[in-house]
């Protein structure tokens, strides 16, 4: 008689070994999965900002607006509504013009050859009694030069040149210009009809220029070009920046403008030693004055009364608790400063304090490095090392199995 076969309890067998692999792998994947981030609750009390007792010296006429490197704006006055640029319009196309052919710092460029289009546009241009450089068609000059020509006397027909030389044709420019435009976040700001500003239909707010002015100056070759007082280029000889205030008051640019639809206008950039190794470079926009004399006037009393209200403070001292830490598998220790942490502040701007924790997944000893604390002020931050005030356990190997 023939034995039968019981498959059902090798298959109940293969079943059950299934299934204790599976738990197995799962455990297994328990333990040696990453372990989560530890928190860190901040204990620094910070002083808040006090924009309420700030009093700065407005032009008596127009809009205008002030802000610093590394901070941004800081404050504004009159109404912020889009108004003719004139002439700063050309920072703009400075702008564009060496993101398309960018330089570095002492280098010239490629070398343009002037064309009777560019006799044409000085003619224009003279007849309208706009600001011009002279030129001569066959005319050899650098792009430096020629950057030097749109931004120091202010040239409305190097300007268009330039723009049109480097992106083919005005329309180019001006769609190139808006797209960096809002690549920049200046949403208030329109290129618009030429590259030099004589027309009205560049239009801006004094906030944006400000953040404009911002951007201007990180680039060096920019930076460096508005601090010049004069400069020699071909045909024209001699050229003199049309802002008569570079150099007082530690001016170092930016740009002037003047039309009848905009008024004056003047976006300016002043260096401000506030000691203890501490500078800050101070940003302002004064626009829609009577004349550019007023804008110009303006520039010194708003820098002098913004001064004051720059500071150097030591918010976190070396030693302070900084925060609490606790982990994942709730082992909880105080972590200090190493170092004190001293930075420059606005009164208006509030002390932002946060921590960013190094990954922690082991038993540490008191004094290690588990991260870094951070002060901010507007854009402005300053750091030091967070390190332990105590001990610190790692996880246990029951913690990592049952860990959800």
């Amino acid at each position: 008689m023939r034995r039968q076969r019981k498959p059902k309890r090798r298959t109940g067998h293969k079943f059950a070994t299934f299934c204790m692999a599976l738990i197995i792998g799962a455990v297994l994947f328990n333990y040696i999965r990453p372990l989560p981030a530890a928190q860190a609750s901040i204990a620094s009390a910070l002083s808040a900002g006090d924009s309420d007792n700030i009093h700065l010296a407005w032009p008596a006429q127009g809009s205008a607006a002030i802000g610093a490197q590394d901070f941004g704006i800081l404050a504004t006055h009159g109404d912020q509504q889009q108004r003719p640029t004139a002439s700063i319009a050309k920072i703009i196309t400075v702008l564009a013009i060496l993101e398309k052919h960018p330089l570095t710092l002492h280098e010239q460029g490629p070398t343009i050859t002037l064309t009777q289009q560019d006799v044409a546009l000085f003619n224009k241009y003279y007849s309208e009694g706009g600001s011009y450089v002279k030129v001569e068609a066959g005319e050899k000059i650098t792009e430096y030069q020629a950057l030097q020509a749109i931004l120091l006397p202010s040239a409305n027909n190097m300007a268009d040149g330039l723009a049109m030389w480097s992106f083919g044709s005005m329309q180019n420019y001006l769609t190139y210009a808006n797209e960096m435009l809002q690549r920049l976040g200046l949403n208030d700001t329109l290129a618009a009809t030429d590259a030099s500003g004589f027309s009205p239909d560049t239009k801006s707010t004094p906030t944006d220029l400000v953040k404009l002015g911002d951007h201007a100056l990180q680039n060096p070759v920019i930076a460096e070009i508005v601090a010049q007082p004069n400069a020699t280029i071909p045909v024209h000889g001699v050229i003199y920046s049309a802002n008569s205030r570079l150099g007082y008051n530690h001016i170092i640019g930016i740009k002037t403008g003047l039309t009848d639809q905009a008024g004056g206008c003047f976006l300016f950039a002043a260096k401000y030693d506030t000691g203890h190794n501490k500078s800050v470079t101070i940003i302002g926009a004064i626009t829609g004055t009577p004349s550019l004399k007023a804008a110009l006037d303006g520039s010194s009393p708003l820098i002098d009364s913004a001064k004051p209200y720059f500071s150097v403070k030591t918010p976190v001292k070396a030693g302070e608790v900084f925060a609490t830490l606790q982990t994942p598998w709730l082992a909880t220790a105080q972590v200090i400063a190493k170092d004190d942490i001293t930075l420059l502040s606005w009164r208006g701007k509030p002390l932002k304090p946060s921590v960013k924790l190094a990954h922690i997944n082991r038993s540490l000893p008191g004094g290690a490095q588990v991260g870094t604390a951070i002060i901010a002020s507007g854009n402005h931050t300053a750091t030091t090392p967070l390190v332990l005030e105590k001990a610190i356990s790692g996880p246990t190997w029951q913690w990592r199995l049952k860990r959800f």
